[in-house]
């Protein structure tokens, strides 16, 4: 008999023994029965003494069923950050923070941003959409780290397969696309960083599995 069926056999015997014992047991009379009831509603009433309603406000979960997801809210990249068109202006960073995530780029990006631009970062946000990239023409590079974004798109949509055929630095890790043949859109490609999620947690249960397993040892 393997570990787990003795312990199920011990736990059924153990429960008929307690079941047995208790039916020889005299029932109560009506007396003790009311002191009992007494001595139960006392305990009770302490219990609820102690007990406190939970701080919604200050653990922040006092939100509604109602309240958009930030996956939802519609955020451009120049809501978030005061953007220049200034030709003069090669480079634009826009790292996420707590509550100012981009969830669109934007298919009109191109015409909030320097006409010259080389340097597009939208890093550690909520973008699921790669848009808004057709008409940068000198774009460099491109880095969308940890977003959401689950197809590579519009690296062709401009004049001569730009920016793709301009790009020299594609970083897309921590996203959850699958496909990696756009890619071929970028034949001047000299970096191209591609940690992508679903290979990342992988990962993560290999380390788990190996860390148990040494653990036991």
């Amino acid at each position: 008999v393997d570990y787990t069926t003795y312990r199920a056999i011990r736990m059924f015997l153990n429960n008929r023994i307690t079941m047995s014992s208790d039916d020889q047991k005299e029932p109560p009379t009506a007396s003790v029965q009311a002191d009992n009831t007494i001595a139960s509603d006392d305990e009770n009433n302490k219990k609820q003494a102690v007990l406190s309603p939970l701080p919604l406000e200050w653990t922040k979960m006092g939100g509604t069923i109602d309240d958009p997801s930030p996956v939802d809210i519609v955020r451009y990249p120049w809501e978030v950050m005061e953007i220049s068109p200034n030709p003069e202006e090669t480079h634009l960073t826009i790292v996420g923070t707590a509550g100012q995530k981009i969830t669109r780029m934007g298919s009109n990006l191109k015409d909030y941003v320097s006409p010259n631009l080389t340097h597009l970062v939208f890093r550690s946000h909520l973008i699921r959409t790669m848009e808004g990239l057709a008409g940068m023409k000198n774009l460099e590079l491109l880095e969308l780290y940890d977003n959401m974004i689950d197809e590579l798109q519009d690296l062709d949509g401009g004049e001569g397969g730009l920016p793709g055929a301009g790009l020299k630095v594609l970083d897309i890790s921590y996203n959850v696309i699958r496909d990696m043949t756009p890619v071929s859109l970028c034949p001047n490609l000299t970096e191209l960083c591609e940690c992508l999620v679903f290979f990342f947690f992988d990962f993560l249960y290999f380390c788990a599995d190996e860390f148990i397993h040494l653990s036991s040892c």
